[in-house]
């Protein structure tokens, strides 16, 4: 089957805290369209934004926006600075032992991608805030290709430029996917990873993430080095 070469995580509930930092920033972003604190419509659209956690978050505005692309994209933005704001604060930290699995994979020879339903603006704040620039390999947000999760765009992107950071031949199948939302699970069997990895510190359950195709589920990404072979 050949060696496992790259793992690619997604970040908030799986390599970091999401501690409902999604939400919380989604909800200001909403009020500040006109939306109405605690009543049923807000209530509904955070439910859907709890359904589609991990997909492109321009995708979820346009959606609940009703495809009002100037909605979508003012609140696209307001969303951002809201949750830029927390991670600031220093709101958003690594789960235990994240920077140990990054330096011991590498240490393998064993590449490190991050990917994220968020933009590159965003991403950006989140890799310096975490101190993660010089612990990754590569990032991929979702603005970067085009298709956001479930489609298996930023995985492929991934691969491409790991392929050409290391000057190794890599295929999905050299691949693991660590995510903690059905669309990471989507998202890894479409790009044909070897091991699709639930892990369920963040968002979705244990029956979210084997109905939308892990291979594996635990309960943080650290147990990773268990499928590994180092």
């Amino acid at each position: 089957m050949g060696a496992i070469k790259l793992v690619v995580f997604d970040v908030a509930g799986t390599t970091a805290t999401d501690d409902g930092l999604v939400v919380k920033a989604f909800t200001e972003a909403m009020i500040e369209q006109g939306a109405t604190r605690n009543s049923e419509e807000l209530e509904r659209m955070v439910a859907y934004v709890e359904e589609t956690m991990g997909q492109r978050k321009m995708d979820v505005f346009m959606h609940l926006c009703n495809g009002d692309v100037s909605a979508a994209e003012e609140t696209h933005e307001n969303f951002i600075e809201q949750y830029n704001t927390l991670v600031s604060s220093g709101e958003l930290a690594e789960f235990d032992g994240i920077s140990q699995l990054f330096a011991t994979l590498r240490a393998n020879n064993i590449g490190v991608a991050i990917t994220t339903g968020f933009p590159r603006q965003l991403l950006s704040a989140i890799l310096n805030d975490l101190e993660w620039r010089d612990r990754i390999d590569l990032s991929v947000a979702s603005d970067e290709v085009a298709a956001g999760r479930p489609a298996p765009d930023m995985i492929m992107r991934s691969i491409d430029l790991y392929r050409n950071l290391s000057n190794e031949e890599i295929e999905p199948n050299n691949v693991i996917v660590v995510g903690d939302t059905a669309s990471d699970m989507q998202s890894g069997v479409l790009a044909g990873a070897r091991y699709v990895v639930g892990v369920t510190s963040g968002a979705h359950d244990v029956d979210q993430l084997k109905s939308a195709g892990a291979t594996h589920i635990f309960s943080s990404a650290t147990e990773l080095l268990t499928i590994v072979n180092l």
